[in-house]
């Protein structure tokens, strides 16, 4: 079973393992980047913006960062219990943040729209 590309252009590892820390690291650069996330971890992170968030991407992000860390830690777990179901609450996470990035853009054009009548062009 080789890597499988999803709809949204995000390459899926058929390595549970690979698959869990590349997820939690595109969540955690995206956190990091567009939202200002700091904390040593997918949940520090989510924590430290988690009032801007909506409660299904918090609670999705989470679930992700749950199973990552049971996955490299609990030395009885050896892939992911529902493969699909965690790659669609990635994919959840993903489409919110993007949502609430491109959101976060169109306000602050709108921001520079409303001062533009100052700005004196010769």
């Amino acid at each position: 079973m080789g890597n499988s590309l999803s709809s949204k252009g995000f390459v899926y590892s058929s390595n549970d393992y690979q698959l869990a820390i590349e997820t939690s690291k595109e969540l955690e650069y995206l956190l990091e980047k567009e939202f200002n996330a700091v904390g040593g971890g997918l949940h520090e992170k989510v924590s430290s913006i988690e009032e801007s968030l909506p409660v299904p991407t918090v609670r999705s992000i989470r679930y992700v960062a749950t199973l990552r860390n049971q996955l490299i830690h609990n030395r009885d777990m050896r892939a992911l219990p529902d493969r699909q179901k965690f790659i669609q609450k990635f994919d959840d996470s993903m489409t919110e943040l993007n949502i609430l990035i491109d959101k976060k853009r169109l306000d602050a054009r709108g921001v520079d729209a409303v001062r533009a009548p100052d700005c004196i062009i010769s």
